[in-house]
């Protein structure tokens, strides 16, 4: 009955509800208030409780800061994480919903490697009370012959680096990863996953503030005050500063338009879809290829033109020696023929002298035109010459 309740309210929520995923948000609110109350628990010291219970407190704090976390940072981190599957896997549909379950699943594994360490932590290396002394000063406002031994008190284990190197390291992972599907995703517009932009910008506030704070609080542990109120405030700030990101723009559309539903005016991302902005890259490299042809092919056509202009220069250079020739050659050799059978036949002076003169102006329109002619009966001129 209580399912049904539920799944009757989540189905009358606003559509700019429903597509931001509202368990995942309500899983993320969840970790927020642990990592609060976690903060709570940094500023507990030895006058609230007593030594015997103050173990407890310090194994409170690790598994509601490291289970706050991974809570609040794996709801981020699924969602972008479905963003950026979504976007990448081949033959997407673009009305394919995405599968809550799958982003369930996702938190769930992480809150489970969390658990495991958390409990290996907890059995084999617990984290005790650890008192840290300094040297004996004296009071300010007292005549009294005392002294005032100033203790600070930690909560380590035998072996804490490696419990906190084993710690860090996997968060240190998951925000590295997250940081990276953050910046791929950082222009993906989905519309079924409505806030994955303000999802990406909380997830670099996370990771920046987490790569901060923990090396600071490393290195100032032992004043007491600088790192409570430094590591205190990363959180809270970090908390609220995710929340207000992912929470407020909904509120402010809700409020602005309180009965409309409609996806498209929310939706930060309803510019252009993903499918689209694919089929735009698409097009652009399909253009630059295309033009890239066009290039090649004018590139050609113009060697072709030249070659083109060079054979008709050629060929007109050869008609012209041809036609010159042609007219000459057949004439000039008939005429040289007729010439020198006057002169072999007609020794008479005006013949003779009739043919030189033909065979003269032959040979010299021949000289003209580059054209050497050897005749096989110059003999017989010479001797008619003769």
């Amino acid at each position: 009955m209580a399912i049904r309740v539920y799944a009757n309210y989540m189905t009358r929520l606003p559509e700019v509800i429903q597509s931001s995923h509202p368990v995942c948000n309500t899983i993320m609110l969840f970790g927020v208030i642990i990592c609060l109350i976690s903060v709570i628990l940094l500023g507990i010291d030895g006058r609230f409780v007593s030594s015997d219970e103050y173990p407890k407190i310090c194994q409170a704090r690790a598994w509601l800061l490291s289970t706050g976390f991974t809570l609040a940072y794996g709801a981020m981190f699924s969602k972008v994480w479905r963003v950026h599957r979504f976007t990448t896997k081949a033959k997407t549909d673009p009305k394919k919903k995405v599968e809550p379950w799958k982003l369930y699943t996702m938190v769930t594994g992480l809150l489970s490697v969390d658990l495991i360490i958390l409990i290996a932590w907890q059995v084999i290396d617990p984290l005790q009370r650890i008192l840290e002394t300094f040297p004996l000063e004296d009071p300010i406002s007292t005549t009294d012959d005392i002294k005032i031994r100033p203790e600070l008190e930690h909560c380590e284990s035998s072996q804490n680096s490696v419990w906190l190197g084993l710690v860090y390291g996997y968060k240190g992972l998951i925000l590295v990863f997250g940081l990276f599907l953050a910046y791929e995703t950082r222009s993906i517009k989905v519309k079924q996953i409505n806030d994955s932009r303000y999802v990406g910008m909380s997830i670099y506030n996370v990771v920046v503030l987490c790569l901060i704070t923990a090396p600071v609080g490393m290195v100032i542990a032992s004043q007491q005050d600088a790192s409570f109120v430094f590591v205190a405030l990363a959180v809270i700030f970090c908390c609220f500063l995710s929340m207000l990101l992912i929470f407020v723009p909904k509120v402010i559309e809700i409020i602005r338009h309180p009965k409309d539903k409609a996806e498209s005016k929310y939706n930060p991302d309803s510019g252009i879809s993903k499918e689209d902005e694919e089929r735009y890259q698409k097009l652009v490299t399909e253009n630059e290829e295309l033009e890239r042809l066009i290039a090649q092919k004018e590139e050609k056509i113009r060697l072709l033109r030249q070659r083109l202009a060079e054979r008709e220069s050629q060929i007109k250079v050869s008609e012209a020696n041809g036609s010159g020739i042609n007219a000459v050659g057949p004439t000039s050799g008939h005429a040289v023929g007729t010439a020198i059978t006057t002169m072999s036949y007609n020794t008479t002076p005006a013949a003779a002298t009739t043919a030189i003169t033909q065979v003269a102006k032959l040979m010299h329109v021949c000289d003209g035109l580059g054209v050497h002619l050897q005749l096989g009966s110059v003999p017989v001129v010479g001797v008619a010459l003769c």
